[in-house]
């Protein structure tokens, strides 16, 4: 599997946020494309902290939980939870 990245945000981000914001980006575009998963007037994706070390083998659950705090923290990404089931935590 090839990941790529824009080298503009991994100067100023950082690398791994660059590759998951990458990734991020391709699903949520594909989600508009689709017109699925639009709630509050936006375009959404999720995956499991599992599915994500699948698709990057080279990060563990924690690296992913660290990277994906740090787009949030930096306002690149925002987390939204929409799900039917109130105990599903999802997010």
């Amino acid at each position: 599997m090839e990941h790529q990245f824009n080298t503009i945000i991994a100067k100023k981000y950082g690398v791994d946020e660059a590759i998951l914001l990458h990734n991020l980006n391709f699903w949520i575009t594909k989600n508009e494309a689709n017109n699925k998963h639009f709630y509050d007037g936006k375009y959404w994706t999720y995956n499991s902290m599992e599915a994500f070390t699948i698709l990057f083998p080279y990060w563990s659950k924690r690296q992913v939980e660290r990277i994906l705090n740090s787009l949030i923290d930096k306002g690149l990404i925002i987390k939204g939870n929409y799900n039917k089931i109130s105990y599903d935590r999802t997010s």
